[in-house]
Order: structure tokens, then sequence, then C-alpha cells
């Protein structure tokens, strides 16, 4: 399963004509387009919206084995051509500080490029830096649900200091479209990835002793299953992860260890 978060309708458009989606109108809280093994669901402007978003379709596949993410939508930045595309390999938060570093594969067809999220717009912009204002909100949901491998954030430049695309919204589509095949591409390695990874078998021997080591929810069981399954993927034997997690007293404390050696493997790809 892979879903796509835009902020807006316009940065959408051309991945909703290129895969022929449907929008869905047995949903309201947000607008939701459906295809065969993908979704397109609209945020609306800001990290916290992207998250609540993010956060409501996940909920709504929450059975699937595993999901892929891709936020599509523009960005700022100093000196970087218009229309120029990149795949986000850090986010920041420019309110507290955060980063996440999202985790385009070795056969990524993207340059990579890092990007500070903003709470409000802004042209200041600083060299070597996009900046846009959902990136840091969708990983901090998103990796909630799925490994920094499976959570991408593609940004296509429509404002720099000479150039200003600003509210033109058809123009903004065409600036996404014009890279459509290369997203394309893009999606199709996520896409592969996480059918390799949604394949991925937890021991049930290994999965007993997981389990009983604390009170899980459903909720941190599905969070844990996809934590495992990235380290796995990662070539971490089990006696190195349960190594890693035999201190910890609580089902929150292993989460979140399992998260921070998470976070570190995805920082060296």
């Amino acid at each position: 399963m892979l879903i796509w978060v835009c902020a807006l309708h316009c940065e959408a458009k051309p991945v909703i004509d290129f895969y022929r989606l449907k929008k869905s109108h047995d949903d309201n809280a947000f607008d939701l387009y459906r295809g065969d093994n993908m979704a397109c669901i609209i945020s609306g402007i800001g990290k916290l919206a992207s998250a609540a978003a993010s956060a409501w379709i996940a909920a709504r596949y929450e059975d699937a084995p595993s999901i892929a993410w891709i936020n599509l939508g523009i960005a700022g930045a100093a000196s970087c051509e218009l229309g120029s595309i990149f795949a986000l390999n850090q986010v920041t938060d420019a309110d507290t500080g955060q980063r996440y570093y999202p985790a385009p594969g070795a056969d990524s067809v993207l340059p990579g490029y890092a990007c500070l999220t903003l709470g409000q717009p802004s042209e200041d912009y600083r060299e070597n830096q996009l900046y846009d204002m959902e990136a840091s909100g969708f990983m901090h949901s998103t990796l909630r649900f799925s490994s920094a491998e499976l959570t991408q954030s593609i940004k296509i430049v429509s404002d720099n200091q000479q150039h200003k695309t600003g509210k033109d919204r058809p123009r903004i589509s065409a600036l996404i479209h014009r890279h459509i095949e290369l997203i394309d591409q893009q999606a199709n390695s996520l896409l592969a990835l996480n059918q390799e990874i949604a394949t991925l078998e937890i021991p049930a021997e290994c999965w007993q002793q997981l389990t009983a080591m604390a009170h899980f929810s459903q909720t941190q069981k599905n969070r844990l299953r996809v934590l495992w399954r990235y380290l796995m993927n990662r070539d971490l034997s089990t006696e190195q992860l349960f190594g890693k997690i035999g201190s910890c007293a609580s089902s929150k404390a292993i989460i979140e260890a399992l998260e921070q050696l998470s976070y570190r493997e995805s920082e060296g790809l």
C-alpha cells in the first residue's frame, strides 16, 4: 500500500491524473482519492494538518501488512532553479528543532536535499536548504506507522529569490507534472521495497518472546511489528535486537529503543 500525502489539490493533481485515482465519496474528514494499492489524501496547509491527515488515513488502512508513504509538494529555496526536484534526506522542524531522516533507497532517481519546516510562510531563505510547511508533521506522524525507509518526501521548488510561483495553482501543478515520470520511478521503487518488507515474517517463537516482555496494546503491537521487520531487513540479528531492549522495563521503553535504533540505521542509508 502506497499513500501520497499532499497539502493542496494542485500538488496532488498530477498524481491523481497519472494513476487515474478516483475520489472517495465515503469520507468527509479529508479529500481522499483511491486506486489499486494506492491512495492520495489532501491534508491542507501546515505541519499539524499533514500529521493529522497521515494519522487518519493510517487508521483507515491499519490492516495493511505494510504502508509506504510519499509526501509530495512544493518548497521554497534560495538559489535552486525553479522546478528542481529533490527527495528529502533530512527534515528539521523550525519550532522544535526535531530532526527526521527520510531514507530514499540506494536506487533513488532523485537528488537528496535538506528541508526546514516552518510554522508560517517565509521568504528568508538560506543556502543549501529547502523551506516547506508540511514535511516535519508528515514525518512525525508516519514514522509511528512505518519505518524511515518507507517514508519519503519529494519536493519541487516553486519559489526562489528571483521567481515566485506563489498561489498560481495551475503553475504548481505544471511544475510537478513535468517530473511525473521520475516521481513514478521513485514510487515504484518504494512499492517494491514495501512489498519486500511486508513479506518478512517474524518467527512465531521470536514474536511470543517479544510480546511477553511487556503488555502491548494492539496499536503498540502494530508499531512493534513495523520496527522489527525494518531492523530485520537491515540485517540485524534477533540476538542483537533482543540485546538492545533487554534492559527495557515497559512496552513504551521497548518501542522507543527500537525507534532510536531505526533512526540511527536510517541515517546511514
